[in-house]
């Protein structure tokens, strides 16, 4: 008897959550659905006075890390990427 009720209640949430899982835009007549947003599509370039881009970073006040340091970053990095 414990089984059928296990049974039951099994079916009567899998019923449940198939229902919410179907569940979406119900049509309605009468009723339109609003137009999408207009999207713009521009491409080109950006113009910046007085910048330019040599592709290079400067990293000329940025120390040096020491191999264990180095070693240990990587360790870390080699981990987390399994994840």
């Amino acid at each position: 008897m414990k089984k059928i009720r296990q049974v039951c209640i099994c079916l009567a949430l899998t019923i449940v959550l198939a229902l919410s899982a179907f569940a979406g835009e119900i049509p309605f007549p009468g009723a339109t659905n609003p137009p999408p947003p207009p999207q713009s599509t521009v491409t080109g370039d950006i113009s910046t006075p007085g910048i330019t881009a040599t592709g290079e970073i400067s990293t000329t006040d940025v120390a040096e890390l020491d191999p264990v340091t180095e070693a240990a970053l990587s360790l870390l990095q080699s981990i987390l990427s399994l994840f």
